[in-house]
């Protein structure tokens, strides 16, 4: 090959590589674009809405544990205390379904706060402002049907 040969062979322009290093880099990022996307909108409601019934299922355990320091040493305490004991599980759950619904960081620890004072009106002003009329009367109807 001669001289100026070399130099035509050199100074071609390249063709686009679709393989080439930015082309793999593009759909790498467009790939992990697609998976984080796919996490934000699938897998983080998933893994949110399971923390939240734990904590409204730790919450209910908490308030449960500390009936007798909120209703205090009244009639009333002792039948509160057995009432959840008897509870099934189904109301159970029904009863963390409601508090896993109002539940958020502050809302957790002004009821927490509500417990560890022992602070009953507290408490029965708290649910009177943040449950609903149709969540108040299911609970009174659970409560009504372990009370008896």
């Amino acid at each position: 090959m001669s001289k100026n040969n070399r130099k035509k062979v050199n100074k071609k322009k390249k063709e686009y590589d679709p393989n080439g290093a930015f082309g793999r880099f593009m759909l790498a990022m467009i790939i992990l674009g697609i998976v984080i996307l796919l996490f934000i909108n699938v897998a983080l409601p998933i893994v949110k809405e399971k923390f939240k019934k734990a904590a409204a299922e730790k919450t209910v355990d908490i308030l449960s544990e500390n009936i007798e320091k909120i209703a205090g040493d009244s009639p009333e305490a002792q039948k509160l205390t057995e009432t959840l004991e008897n509870m099934s599980e189904e109301d159970r759950e029904t009863v963390t379904e409601i508090v896993a619904e109002h539940m958020d960081a502050e809302t957790v620890s002004e009821v927490m706060e509500y417990v560890t004072d022992g602070d009953q009106q507290g408490l029965v002003e708290y649910a009177t402002e943040n449950l609903s009329p149709e969540e108040v009367m299911e609970l009174m109807e659970i409560y009504g049907k372990y009370a008896d």
